[in-house]
């Protein structure tokens, strides 16, 4: 098994980084300070190993994921209660708010965009209540299908097989799951892949070569699974709550990291002074930027 050390590369501390990806129009990383709203694009110094911040937009509510809109020059966001698009200038307009009828309060999470350019992303309820979740698809002509009900903490997702396989977790299960994705965008064949003893996984990315990198949340790393869930390498974090990663880079082969200070009080978060920061790492392997919404991809690993 390999081991890799990842180390700070911001030097801010936000409350809670989340959702970072690599923008292969510009070449620069996305990310987002999640229940603060904020959008952040920045520039990767490899050289001063340092993430420079270029632009931060306040979305106005909390927000779980970024994508680059293929269909214009800005970004889909799952945000508020739903998806939104986000302008070059920051302005937001709403598209679809599929978690509005319920009676909890809600909030999205993670999310991505398949091989064939559609955005997915999940909702929760802000109290964390079992199964008041869903995972919602954001299809190319702006209608919202839902495709998984029954969820708590949506969060990491990926494809393999030009999409005929999707990755994903939801967090308080402890698990990876693998669906096959039928012609009609149907969830079926259910399995676990990967389950975790200590710590929570949480978001995801695949690698060029098909391997799992997915951020466990509560065990301070990042862990590389096969597809059969053997265990292949480890990053180590020093942050305790590490929320997810992204392939990017000139090369595909940096790994950014994001970390989060959610729910530390002042005595935690000084025992843990690199909490909230972005990490990075170069690997021996390399991994895709973010798929972007509209646009129809490659067949994938």
């Amino acid at each position: 098994m390999q081991t890799y050390v990842a180390t700070p590369v911001s030097a801010e501390r936000y409350h809670h980084a989340e959702g970072p990806g690599w923008d292969a129009r510009s070449g620069r990383l996305l990310w987002i300070d999640q229940h603060r709203g904020h959008f952040h694009v920045g520039e990767w110094d490899a050289a001063a190993r340092e993430v420079v911040p270029l632009h931060s937009f306040d979305l106005g509510s909390p927000v779980g994921a970024v994508v680059p809109d293929h269909t214009g020059d800005g970004w889909i966001a799952a945000a508020a209660l739903g998806f939104v698009r986000v302008a070059p200038d920051g302005r937001v307009t709403e598209l679809a708010q599929p978690a509005a009828g319920s009676p909890l309060r809600m909030r999205m999470n993670d999310g991505a965009c398949d091989p064939a350019g559609r955005f997915w992303a999940g909702s929760m309820a802000i109290d964390k209540t079992p199964g008041a979740g869903a995972l919602y698809r954001l299809e190319l002509d702006l209608t919202v299908t839902t495709v998984l009900e029954d969820v708590t903490i949506s969060n990491g997702l990926g494809w393999v097989d030009g999409g005929a396989t999707m990755y994903y977790i939801d967090t308080p299960t402890q698990r990876v799951d693998r669906f096959h994705v039928d012609g009609q965008g149907h969830l079926t064949e259910r399995t676990p892949v990967v389950r975790f003893e200590h710590g929570f996984p949480d978001g995801m990315t695949l690698d060029d070569e098909g391997c799992l990198w997915v951020a466990v949340w509560g065990g301070g790393a990042v862990h590389r699974y096969a597809p059969n869930g053997e265990l292949l390498a480890v990053v180590d974090v020093d942050a305790p709550q590490v929320s997810s990663c992204a392939f990017g880079g000139p090369q595909g082969r940096t790994l950014f990291i994001t970390t989060s200070q959610e729910d530390y009080d002042e005595s935690e978060s000084s025992a843990h002074p690199n909490a909230g920061r972005l990490f990075a790492v170069d690997l021996d392997v390399s991994g895709p930027p973010l798929a972007p919404f509209g646009a129809p991809g490659s067949d994938g690993p």
